[in-house]
């Protein structure tokens, strides 16, 4: 790991944490151990009030999640399929 002199900014290579002298100036300098990288657990995914609506194909039977339409296209045949709009509620 390379560090700099505390008192001239001399860069230079040391082994690891510990005392090492500086071999432009001389000054002993303290290296400490690095801390490895911190892990944090990523946040939870939002809570959705409403979740988006899952429909079946009726020409397939392929059951996918719809956007907030009326009618969507299976992604499997292609068969435009009315989406039910359940108001709240409902369910």
């Amino acid at each position: 790991m390379i560090v700099r002199c505390g008192k001239c900014r001399t860069g230079f290579d040391v082994p690891g944490p510990g005392r090492h002298a500086c071999p432009a100036c001389g000054t002993v300098n303290e290296v400490r151990a690095t801390p490895g990288p911190i892990s944090t657990a990523p946040p939870p995914p939002p809570v959705q009030e409403h979740p988006s609506p899952r429909v079946s194909c009726p020409n397939c039977g392929f059951s996918f999640i719809v956007g907030n339409v009326e009618v969507a296209p299976c992604p499997n045949c292609g068969t435009a399929v009315t989406v039910e709009v359940i108001e709240e509620g409902e369910g």
